[in-house]
C-alpha cells in the first residue's frame, strides 16, 4: 500500500506541505505553464505568482515549451514539456511541490535527444510582482541579490487590520550565471517571455546584473530574474521559492533545498513520514480506501505549524484561500480525526489555539488571522464530544488540566449570554454563527434572519447549539472526575441533566415524532424540519420512544432520504432547493437543501450511536447504508480514482458546489467514521469495543492503530474478524458479536 501511488491523478494540482505555504487556486488559468503562475497563500494571504521558467538562445529569443501532460498526487505535480521548432529534441520534466519549510520548487529534467549540432541555451527563472507605495494593497522592500538568489519582503495590505508581511527569496540551484532586477510601470501580466523587459534586456547570452528599482514613480510592477547556461548534454536544475516571517529563514530554507541533489524527494519523504504516522487502511470497497487516505491527504495539506503571532500550536484549516485559518466551526472535526495519528500533538492543538485567544468573555473566537482577531466572528461547535474522544485514544490528565479552565469559562459563557432566562436551551443570534446560513429555521422567527450581519439579529433556541452544550458539560464533569474534584462533576452532571430535559420537554414535539428549534419569543416549536433536528440521537438524552422518529423524518425519502442523504432541510420544506438557491438566488452558502458533509458526519453518529445504544439490527444496517452512500458521494461521477471534499452537494445527483472552486474542505469527519463503524474501533473510558458495522465487504485490514499506547490490528473477510493486540494474535469473532478489550 502506498497512498502516493494510490492517490495518484491527472485532474488535481492542490499542493502542499503542511505549512504557511500553499499553491491551491480555484480556477486556475495556467495549470499546464513552468512554474506557480497561479498564485499562492501565505497563510491565509494570498501571494504570487511566484516565478515561471522560459527557454531561450543567446539573443533572449525564446524555446517554446508546451505540456503535453499533466499528473498529480500529494507529494508533486508532474509536466511534461515538449520544445518545437529547432529545437524539438529538447523533453522536460517539472516536478513541482510545497515542501514543509514552506519553499515552493520546481525540480527539471532537460533531455536532449541525439541529433544535429546543438547550440547553448539558457534557462531563465523571472517573476512579475506587483509593486506599489507604502499603504497601497501590495508593496516591496528590501531587494538583495545575493548567492544566485533575490530576496525581497512582500507586504499585502488587508483593510483595517495590519499588514500580513512574508520575507520572500527566489532562487536557483548552483551558481546564477546573471541575474537582473527591474521596475515597470504596468500590471500583471501572464507567464510570456516577450511581454518581460528582459526579452529585449537578455543579449549575447547574458542579463544586465543590476538592481533598478527606481523611476518616475513607484507603484507598478517589479520584474525578477535569474539565468543559467542549459549545457548540450542532458541536466537538471532546481527553482525555489521560499517564503517565512523573516529574511534570515527564508533564505535559509531556499539555500537548504536548493544544495539538494534531489530536493523533490524531500516532499515524497515528508508524504509518506505523514502517512506512516496514522493507521494503514485497505479493503475490498476501493471507494473506502481511496477515500481514508485522501482524507489524510487532505488534512496534511490544510494543516499549519506556524509558531508566531495568535499561531502558538499547530491546527488543521478548515481549507483552501480563505479558509486557511482556524475556523472553531470546524476545529472539533479535526479533533475527531486527527487522535487517530500516533501522536497527539495535531488534535490537541486544534483545541489549544483557541483558547490561547480566548475572549474575554470567554467565548472562543470564530476565526482567528496570524496577526489579527475578526471581533464579529462566533461558531458553535462540539467542543464536549471531540475533547472526550481525545482523550480516549491519548489520555493525559495534565492535558485535560490546561484546557478545563478555558472549557469551563466558555460554557459559563453560554450559560449566562446564551441563556439568560435559565431555560436549558441555548440562543442562536445569527445565522452565520451555527455555520448554517440561509435556512427557514432562523427566518420563521425573523423575516430579517437572512441578512449579511453578525451579532444579535434574533433569537433562537437551537436545537443543535444546545446538544453541543449538554455534551460539553458531560465531558466537563467527565473532567473533573479525572481531575480529582468529584463536587464539581457532579455540578457539570447537573447543569447536563437540566439541558436533557428542557430538550426532552420542550424541544419534542410527540405528535410530529422529531425534535424542532423553539422560538423564545412564544415559547413554541418552530416545526421547522432541518438536519439538526437529529443531533439529540447521538447523545444519551433519546431514548427508545425517540427511535420512530427516525424511521417517520430521517429514513423518509420525501424528506431526508434523498438519492444521496441528507439535505439540510427537509425535501418536503416550502425553501427547499437541491441547486443550492434561496429566495431565487444560487448562494455560496446554503443550508436549504444542500447535502453538507459537516451535517452528514453528524447524522451519520446519530444513527450509529442509536443503533448501538438501543441494540437495534435494521438502524445498523442503514447507519452502514448511510456511511457508504456519504463516501460514494464525495467522487467525481462515481470514479472511485477521483475523490474530492466539497462545501455542498446536490441531494438529488450528488453533483458538488464545483463553482465555489473549494474543494479538499476540512469541516466534517469521514476516517474517524470508518475507524469506529467500517473497522467497528470504538474506544471508551476503560475497554475498546471491536464491533465493526455490516457493510458486507469481502475483506478489510487496518493495523497499527494506536490506543493507550497498545497497537492494535482488525482484519475482516467477510463475516469475520479477526483482532490483534501488538502484534499478537488476541481474538476472533463474527460481524454482530463484539470483542470487548481491556486496554
Amino acid at each position: 500500500m502506498d497512498p502516493l501511488k494510490l492517490l495518484h491523478r491527472t485532474d488535481k494540482w492542490y499542493l502542499g506541505g503542511g505549512n504557511r505555504l500553499q499553491w491551491a487556486p480555484s480556477f486556475p488559468q495556467y495549470l499546464d505553464s513552468p512554474g506557480y503562475w497561479d498564485p499562492a497563500s501565505y497563510y491565509n494571504s494570498e501571494i504570487g505568482p511566484l516565478f515561471t521558467w522560459t527557454i531561450v538562445n543567446d539573443q533572449g529569443v525564446e524555446i517554446p515549451a508546451k505540456c503535453g501532460k499533466r499528473e498529480w498526487s500529494p507529494d508533486a505535480l508532474r509536466l511534461k514539456f515538449q520544445c518545437s521548432g529547432d529545437e524539438s529534441q529538447i523533453e522536460i520534466i517539472e516536478s513541482k511541490c510545497i515542501l514543509p519549510n514552506d519553499v515552493a520548487l520546481s525540480s527539471l529534467s532537460i533531455k536532449r535527444k541525439p541529433g544535429r549540432k546543438k547550440r547553448r541555451l539558457h534557462l531563465v527563472v523571472w517573476a512579475a510582482l506587483a509593486n506599489g507605495v507604502e499603504g497601497e494593497p501590495v508593496w516591496l522592500n528590501d531587494v538583495a541579490a545575493r548567492k544566485g538568489a533575490v530576496s525581497f519582503t512582500r507586504h499585502s495590505a488587508q483593510p483595517n487590520r495590519p499588514d500580513v508581511v512574508a520575507a520572500c527569496s527566489l532562487g536557483i540551484a548552483g551558481k546564477a550565471r546573471s541575474f537582473s532586477v527591474l521596475s515597470s510601470e504596468g500590471g500583471s501580466i501572464p507567464p510570456q517571455w516577450s511581454l518581460t523587459p528582459f526579452a529585449e534586456k537578455f543579449r549575447n547570452g547574458t542579463l544586465p546584473n543590476r538592481i533598478q528599482t527606481q523611476g518616475a514613480f513607484t507603484s507598478g510592477m517589479l520584474f525578477i530574474a535569474l539565468h543559467i547556461v542549459i549545457s548540450s548534454s542532458d541536466q537538471t536544475a532546481s527553482i525555489g521559492f521560499a517564503s517565512a516571517p523573516t529574511s534570515a529563514e527564508a533564505s535559509g530554507s531556499l539555500a537548504l533545498v536548493l544544495k539538494q541533489k534531489d530536493p523533490a524527494r524531500l516532499s515524497a519523504l515528508s508524504w509518506k513520514d505523514h502517512f506512516s504516522s496514522v493507521p494503514m487502511f485497505e479493503c475490498s470497497d476501493e471507494h473506502f480506501t481511496r477515500y481514508y487516505w485522501y482524507r489524510w491527504y487532505g488534512l496534511r495539506l490544510n494543516t499549519m505549524y506556524g509558531g508566531e503571532g495568535n499561531y502558538h500550536s499547530p491546527f488543521v484549516c478548515e481549507g483552501i484561500g480563505y479558509f486557511r485559518a482556524p475556523i472553531s466551526y470546524s476545529a472539533p472535526c479535526h479533533m475527531l480525526e486527527n487522535r487517530w495519528m500516533h501522536e497527539p500533538e495535531l488534535a490537541r492543538g486544534s483545541i489549544q489555539v483557541f483558547l490561547d485567544n480566548q475572549r474575554d468573555d470567554g467565548g472562543f473566537r470564530g476565526y482567528i488571522d496570524v496577526n489579527y482577531f475578526r471581533q464579529e466572528m462566533f461558531y458553535h461547535a462540539n467542543w464536549g464530544n471531540a475533547v472526550t474522544q481525545l482523550d480516549r485514544i491519548h489520555p493525559s490528565e495534565k492535558f485535560l488540566a490546561s484546557i478545563s479552565r478555558g472549557l469551563e469559562r466558555y460554557v459559563r459563557y453560554f450559560d449566562t449570554e446564551r441563556d439568560k432566562e435559565g431555560s436549558g436551551l441555548y440562543d442562536i443570534i445569527n445565522h452565520y454563527e451555527t455555520g448554517q446560513e440561509f435556512m427557514r429555521r432562523y427566518t420563521v422567527v425573523s423575516e430579517n434572519a437572512d441578512r449579511e450581519n453578525w451579532g444579535g439579529v434574533f433569537r433562537l433556541k437551537g436545537i443543535d447549539v444546545t446538544v453541543y452544550t449538554y455534551e460539553l458539560k458531560r465531558a466537563l464533569a467527565r473532567v473533573a472526575e479525572r481531575l480529582g474534584d468529584s463536587k464539581q462533576s457532579e455540578q457539570w452532571k447537573s447543569g447536563a441533566d437540566k439541558i436533557k430535559e428542557a430538550v426532552l420537554s420542550q424541544c419534542w414535539d410527540p405528535k410530529s415524532e422529531m425534535f424542532f428549534d423553539v422560538d423564545p419569543a412564544k415559547g413554541t416549536r418552530t416545526g421547522v424540519k432541518a438536519a439538526t433536528c437529529f443531533y439529540p440521537y447521538f447523545t444519551d438524552i433519546v431514548d427508545e420512544r425517540h427511535l420512530n422518529g427516525l424511521n417517520r423524518h430521517l429514513l423518509n425519502p420525501g424528506e431526508f432520504w434523498t438519492k444521496f442523504p441528507v439535505p439540510s432541510t427537509s425535501a418536503d420544506d416550502p425553501s427547499f432547493s437541491a441547486e443550492g438557491e434561496w429566495k431565487g438566488k444560487r448562494m455560496n452558502c446554503p443550508w436549504n437543501g444542500r447535502v453538507w458533509p459537516m451535517t452528514n458526519s453528524h447524522v451519520a453518529e446519530a444513527m450509529a450511536v442509536s443503533a448501538l445504544r438501543f441494540s437495534n439490527p435494521f438502524f445498523r444496517r442503514k447507519a452502514a447504508e448511510f456511511i457508504g452512500k456519504f463516501i460514494r458521494m464525495m467522487f467525481f461521477e462515481g470514479d472511485q480514482n477521483r475523490p474530492n471534499c466539497f462545501e455542498h452537494y446536490n441531494p438529488m445527483t450528488g453533483h458538488p458546489s464545483r463553482y465555489r472552486g473549494i474543494d479538499d474542505y476540512q469541516h466534517s469527519w469521514v476516517n474517524d467514521l470508518i475507524i469506529k463503524y467500517v473497522c467497528g474501533i470504538r474506544p471508551d473510558d476503560l475497554t475498546v469495543t471491536i464491533d465493526p458495522f455490516p457493510f458486507g465487504l469481502a475483506s478489510a485490514k487496518i493495523r497499527n492503530v494506536l490506543i493507550r499506547n497498545r497497537f492494535l490490528d482488525v482484519t475482516i473477510k467477510g463475516k469475520r474478524f479477526h483482532v490483534r493486540i501488538d502484534g499478537s494474535s488476541h481474538a476472533e469473532s463474527t460481524i454482530g458479536t463484539p470483542i470487548v478489550l481491556q486496554i
